[in-house]
């Protein structure tokens, strides 16, 4: 793979049937890695944010959108067996118009940017390795921190949805970098930001929605328990919107217009 210009490019890409080839964003340039399969991480020029591309088109097609049809490389993933009946991505045709119009820019760039733990810097989000996450947030500051971490360059930014935050951790189990055990178990791995995009310190509200309480927010991973314990990385759950918490965080998604 070379990269030329502002393109990634693939001498074969063996995705090009569905999933394209991914581009870097005016106003970010390439700092690691070059490959479709393990995928690589940009910097934002202006403040040294890192983002990660995780290229969807390698992975297993075994996601849903719907709750119903587990083909889809982008998506839910089914981790527990026993999730609460109110969780669910809103369904992705019509209604969730902003999730519809990110999987045609994953389909047509081959995967998706995603952002660290949200830090702050000079009162602004930014995505910059071992700095400490932006906490003490509810979930309608986590929404706006996730729209304005990117609007320059025709480029925008939302809040991580729970098909992207599990796409995110399958791409983390398929390329070996963690295990299922890693991501479910009880007992959590602590592993450099660079290395597992953060994960595993603290929880992340999401833009995901419970299907039947409009008073509450989903949260995934580490969030504490009562007995003081964290729980798994991969965990879900729905939590009252206006909690803020030095547990919970915010994490962004780059939306580049296909």
């Amino acid at each position: 793979m070379s990269i030329r210009g502002n393109n990634v490019i693939s001498e074969n890409n063996k995705y090009s049937n569905r999933y394209m080839s991914p581009v870097i964003p005016d106003g970010y340039r390439h700092v690691s890695y070059t490959s479709l399969e393990t995928g690589f991480q940009i910097e934002r020029i202006k403040d040294g944010s890192i983002l990660q591309f995780i290229p969807v088109g390698a992975l297993k097609g075994n996601g849903t959108l719907d709750g119903m049809k587990f083909k889809e490389k982008f998506g839910r993933r089914d981790f527990f067996k026993n999730d609460p009946e109110e969780l669910g991505e809103e369904p992705i045709y019509g209604i969730n118009e902003i999730l519809w119009k990110e999987l045609q820019s994953i389909r047509h760039y081959g995967g998706m940017y995603v952002s660290l733990p949200l830090s702050r810097m000079n009162l602004k989000p930014v995505s910059i390795p071992r700095r400490e996450a932006w906490t003490m947030i509810d979930h309608k500051r986590a929404m706006y921190l996730g729209n304005s971490f990117e609007n320059d360059n025709g480029l925008s930014s939302h809040l991580i949805f729970g098909a992207e935050y599990d796409t995110m951790l399958e791409w983390l189990v398929e390329t070996g970098k963690v295990t299922i055990q890693d991501i479910t178990g009880e007992s959590l791995i602590e592993v450099d930001s660079n290395e597992l995009l953060g994960l595993g310190k603290v929880g992340e509200w999401t833009a995901e929605k419970p299907k039947n309480s409009s008073a509450k927010a989903v949260v995934r991973g580490s969030t504490i328990r009562i007995d003081g314990t964290k729980n798994p990385i991969a965990w879900r759950q729905a939590t009252h919107k206006y909690i803020k918490s030095p547990y919970i965080t915010a994490r962004a998604v780059l939306y580049i217009p296909d």
